[in-house]
């Protein structure tokens, strides 16, 4: 799920705006040399212990790359699941539960640039 969007400011200084926030929204930030990884969730947990564990524990990630132009900085974001492969990649409680953390990550890049929200979206799932 993808996300496109300008900001008034240097990449540099915006870059540093959205990894504070996505660290302080409790995401597991580092640096990349595309721009910012953040991830969610444990594909290993939720793997071994399945659903009972929640919605929260769905391992999924965000990738963040800026690109500065003369007066504004773009910022590309990609929202992804970390489920791995699987034989089937339906799931049997709900895409719209991955639809919502994803489309939750991109929103909280878009806050983090003071940008306003997405409505929820639709991912695109492939086995």
């Amino acid at each position: 799920m993808d996300d496109e969007f300008n900001v008034e400011g240097d990449a540099h200084a915006v870059s540093a705006q959205i990894l504070t926030s996505l660290a302080q929204a409790k995401l597991h930030t580092s640096r990349t040399e595309a721009g910012i990884q953040a991830r969610a969730g444990s594909d290993f947990l939720f793997r071994l212990l399945g659903t009972p564990l929640g919605s929260s524990h769905l391992p999924v990630g965000v990738d963040v790359r800026l690109i500065s132009a003369r007066d504004y900085t773009r910022v590309s974001a990609t929202a992804y699941d970390r489920l791995g492969w699987f034989f089937n990649k339906k799931l049997v409680w709900g895409e719209h539960v991955m639809d919502r953390k994803l489309t939750d990550l991109l929103n909280a890049v878009r806050a983090a640039a003071n940008k306003s929200p997405l409505p929820e979206r639709k991912a695109t799932f492939s086995p």
